[in-house]
């Protein structure tokens, strides 16, 4: 923010300052409701799964499920089986179809749609009970941010998320992104003073005329946080900074919006207030452009926090974060998904579970397989121990593995503090190392940073012959492609295989018996990760949702890597 601000500027300011005040006292409600039942959370946890089963009591499923019998947890989980999607399926395709009353007495006003385990997409039914659910865990969040990083209220938050409305079920409901249905449902205010980037914007189906019109409007607005879940798409949204950094400038001298696709009139529109000629503004950049300091912290030098995905896989990310936000705090958002949220963050790397959201209920990492495990609520958990969580919401998931496992690192007041591991799915197994992504991504990230190598993206595959091994596919960056040859492959290939057996001791196990082979390095065409974010984008897909695993991804995600290896060079 400059020193000397514009009449106008300061009044801005004012309105911001005076918005956040208002939600800091209606949050102090909230705040103090979660602070009583996090001293007894039993009592919430029962008192939450009575209100969800009593208000779903005459629903099909409830009918079914004796949901108006059911007194406490206990015969909850009697009555109830686990889910998985697959087992809900039956009743939400009922719902898509128009069918009333089957999950919830409250119908959905829009389905959130995420990717399954098989490649198939799932819809999650959202209704008001559910956003009301979400809501507790936002306030809560948010209160806790401008806690510890107040000067927030002084300017805008640059974020990014996909469109509320993908199509329309056969019913008629819209399908899409949750943060997009979110977005919609904020108070004009916000939207206008708080987040004020155009929906319009999020709207445009090209991928890189959406970034390039993100970054268009943004460097004329005094942002102080950039929030979005997924840090590898902050990472790819700065990179255009530096790819269109000169026509950005020029276009703000001129007024002018220069996207690789020419923007729709309605979107033109839209962005009017943010695109008119600004020659003090311009000045500013190209000074910044000369002294190679066109990043963010320049850019925006009054930017206070960024909140982004900060844990497991999600770590490898934030690499190139220094450089662009120097000492900027990354702040992690808390734990969720469209099937619900799991965690409050305390604004100071705690997170707390949200126990006025859902019920919860946890499944010792050990039991996970089991067909009938242990079931432990929110009191009963062990520090540093690790569960997988199920998720009963007013939305008619009813004990949904999200396969999810979460670990306990402390409490608050009696209420237990998580932290999201990896997928449970997602572990391969040849001969019981029981790898996971979380292992994977460590081994990386320990490898690139005593080494000084850096990539884009790299994923690891099980391949049964000639002998189990796994494949690591591994897309270096500019730097690291110069020194690419079969030397660095084959060194690459024993220090990751090394930091694996760090990672695992059942991987170490495996390999040290030889019933593992060492990890096989294949190198991919610089690029190749864009590639595939623009084509799934350009499908349809969500792009903020992109999170292709670094552990047996999906078989067309594993094909088009294979489709763009490149030919190594002979150290020789």
């Amino acid at each position: 923010m400059r020193a000397c601000l514009s009449k106008e500027e300061r009044l801005l300011v004012m309105i911001r300052q005076l918005i956040y005040k208002i939600f800091s006292i209606l949050g102090t409600s909230e705040i103090k409701a979660l602070d009583a039942d996090c001293a007894d959370p039993r009592t919430a946890q029962e008192r939450k799964l009575k209100e969800i089963l009593s208000r779903n009591a005459d629903t099909t499923y409830g009918r079914e499920h004796s949901f108006a019998t059911i007194t406490d947890a206990k015969e909850f989980r009697q009555k109830v089986p686990i889910n998985q999607y697959e087992d809900l399926q039956p009743y939400i395709e009922r719902m898509l179809n128009g069918e009333r009353n089957v999950l919830t007495a409250q119908e959905p006003f829009m389905y959130a749609t995420t990717s399954g385990t098989t490649g198939s997409q799932k819809f999650i039914p959202v209704n008001e009970g559910y956003i009301k659910e979400f809501r507790h865990a936002s306030v809560a969040s948010g209160f806790h941010t401008l806690k510890h990083y107040p000067k927030i209220a002084e300017g805008v938050t640059l974020t990014v998320f996909s469109p509320a409305e993908e199509g329309r079920t056969a019913g008629g409901i819209p399908y899409g992104a949750i943060s997009g249905g979110l977005y919609l449902r904020e108070p004009g205010l916000v939207k206008k003073f708080i987040a004020p980037i155009p929906y319009s914007v999020y709207l445009i189906r090209d991928y890189e005329s959406k970034y390039y019109t993100l970054l268009r409007v943004a460097l004329m607005l005094p942002v102080t946080c950039i929030y979005t879940l997924n840090p590898s798409t902050i990472a790819l949204l700065l990179k255009r900074l530096d790819k269109y950094g000169p026509q950005l400038v020029e276009d703000i001298a001129r007024g002018t919006v220069s996207t690789p696709v020419p923007l729709s009139h309605d979107t033109l529109k839209s962005i009017e207030p943010f695109t008119k000629p600004d020659s003090n503004r311009a000045e500013q950049l190209r000074a910044l452009l000369a002294a190679s300091k066109f990043q963010p912290k320049h850019i925006w030098s009054n930017l206070q926090v960024v909140c982004c995905w900060t844990k497991a896989a999600a770590a490898f990310y934030l690499s190139d974060f220094s450089e662009y936000f120097g000492n900027t705090p990354v702040c992690d958002i808390s734990y969720g998904a469209s099937e619900g949220r799991g965690t409050i963050s305390l604004g100071d790397g705690r997170q707390l579970l949200s126990l006025r959201s859902h019920f919860f209920e946890f499944v010792p990492e050990d039991q996970i397989d089991d067909e009938s495990p242990e079931i432990f609520l929110a009191d009963q958990l062990e520090q540093g121990k690790n569960y997988q969580i199920l998720f009963t919401t007013s939305a008619g998931l009813y004990r949904y593995r999200i396969n999810d496992v979460v670990q306990v690192t402390g409490t608050y007041k009696n209420t237990p503090l998580l932290e999201f591991q990896y997928k449970s799915g997602n572990v391969c197994s040849f001969t019981g190392e029981k790898l996971t992504e979380l292992h994977v991504t460590r081994a990386m990230t320990d490898v690139l940073a005593t080494r000084g190598w850096s990539c884009r993206y790299f994923t690891l595959i099980p391949v049964f012959r000639p002998l189990p091994h796994y494949e690591l596919l591994f897309e270096p960056d500019a730097d690291t492609l110069l020194c690419a040859d079969t030397a660095f492959c084959q060194q690459l290939s024993e220090v990751f295989d090394k930091a694996l057996c760090v990672a695992n001791s059942e991987y170490a196990n495996k390999r040290e018996s030889g019933r593992l082979s060492c990890v096989e390095v294949l190198l991919v065409e610089p690029g190749a990760y864009e590639a595939l974010r623009k084509e799934t984008a350009a499908a349809g897909a969500a792009d903020a949702q992109f999170k292709p695993s670094h552990l047996n991804p999906k078989a067309d995600v594993t094909a088009f890597f294979r489709a763009n290896l490149r030919q190594v060079v002979d150290a020789r």
